[in-house]
C-alpha cells in the first residue's frame, strides 16, 4: 500500500519523506509526494538545501542543483533563452557526457530517434507545441491523453498522442541490470485551459543523495513547460515506487546523524508553526536506522 505526503513546498515535502522513511526501516514502496505551491521557497528552505549540499559535498557527492540540472538545465535556459536551449545544451553534452553512461534526462527530453531512419525529434518541444494548441481558445483541453512514456518514435510524432515525454528507452535500457535511469515517466495533465500539472514516476529513488535535487529539477522543468505553453504551473506529484533512505551517502553513522540534526535545525527555524515534537527531534539524535548499503543503480539522477 502506498503512502501520500501532501505539502505546500518542495523542501517541506522532502523533509516529511525523510522522516517517514526513517521510521519505516529506510525503505518504502510507492511513496507519493504531492506539492501544491512549489515555487514558494523560504530562506530557511535555502538553508536546508545548503546543509544537504554540505553533507553531500563532504563525501564527494553531487550537489542538489547539479542533480536538478540533469532534469532541466535551468541556468543555461536563463542565459540563452528557450529558442536556443536545446542546441546549446546538446552541444555542451556532446563533449561533457561521461563515456559509458546514458547521459542525463534532459538529453532524452530534447533529443530522441525519430520515425524515419537517421532522423531525430525533440520530445520536449513537441510536448510544448501540443499543450499550447490544446490550451488555445480553439483547442480541446484534453486532460489525460498525454502519455508517451511507453510509446515508440512513431507514436511520439503522432499529434493524436498529445503530450508526455518519453524517458525510458527500451533499446538501451531493457538489458541493463545496473546504472539504469531511475526516472521512468513524466505525465503532464492539462487540468484546465490555464493550468498544467506534472506527475513523475521513479522506479527507484534515493532520498538522501538525489530526491531533493530531483524535485527541484522537476519543478523547473514544469515551470518551463508551463511558461512556454502559456499556462500556469500547478501541482507537482512524484511517485517513488521504491524509495530508499540512502544515508550512507552522507557518511558514517556519526556524520549522518550530525547532518540530519543540521538539516532539521535549519527546517525548524523555517516555520514558527513547527510542532514542539519536531523541534525536540531537531536537537536529538535520530532513532536507530538500519541502512542497507546498496550498490547505486543510477548514473544520472
Amino acid at each position: 500500500m502506498g503512502h501520500v505526503i501532501t505539502k505546500g513546498r518542495i523542501v517541506e515535502a522532502w523533509l516529511a519523506a525523510i522522516d517517514y522513511l526513517e521510521h519505516h526501516d529506510g525503505r518504502y514502496r510507492n511513496l507519493i509526494l504531492e506539492v501544491d505551491t512549489a515555487d514558494n521557497v523560504t530562506p530557511q528552505d535555502l538553508k536546508v538545501i545548503a546543509e544537504v549540499n554540505k553533507a553531500l559535498g563532504n563525501h564527494g557527492r553531487t550537489s542538489v542543483l547539479t542533480v536538478a540540472g540533469t532534469i532541466f538545465p535551468q541556468a543555461l535556459y536563463k542565459r540563452v533563452g528557450a529558442s536556443e536551449l536545446a542546441e546549446h545544451f546538446l552541444r555542451i553534452m556532446s563533449t561533457a557526457k561521461k563515456r559509458g553512461t546514458w547521459g542525463t534526462y534532459a538529453m532524452r527530453l530534447m533529443r530522441r530517434p525519430g520515425r524515419e531512419p537517421n532522423s531525430v525529434i525533440n520530445p520536449l518541444e513537441m510536448l510544448i507545441g501540443k499543450l499550447s494548441r490544446a490550451a488555445s481558445p480553439e483547442g480541446k483541453a484534453v486532460v489525460s491523453n498525454y502519455e508517451l512514456g511507453v510509446m515508440d518514435a512513431g507514436d511520439v510524432e503522432d499529434d493524436l498522442a498529445l503530450c508526455d515525454v518519453p524517458l525510458y528507452s527500451p533499446e538501451h535500457d531493457a538489458a541493463m541490470m545496473r546504472n539504469q535511469p531511475c526516472l521512468m515517466h513524466l505525465s503532464f495533465k492539462l487540468v484546465s485551459k490555464g493550468e498544467v500539472e506534472l506527475t513523475a514516476i521513479y522506479r527507484s529513488h534515493y532520498y538522501a543523495e538525489r530526491a531533493l535535487g530531483n524535485l527541484i529539477g522537476l519543478r523547473q522543468l514544469m515551470n518551463y513547460v508551463a511558461e512556454q505553453s502559456g499556462v500556469r504551473a500547478g501541482r507537482l506529484a512524484c511517485i517513488s515506487t521504491d524509495a530508499n533512505l540512502d544515508l550512507f551517502s552522507w557518511g558514517n553513522a556519526k556524520q549522518r546523524t550530525a547532518a540530519l540534526q543540521a538539516v532539521r535545525a535549519a527546517a525548524t527555524a523555517a516555520d514558527p508553526a513547527v510542532s514542539a515534537s519536531a523541534a525536540v527531534r531537531a536537537a536529538t539524535a535520530a532513532p536507530p536506522l538500519v541502512v542497507r548499503r546498496r550498490a547505486p543503480t543510477h548514473t544520472g539522477a
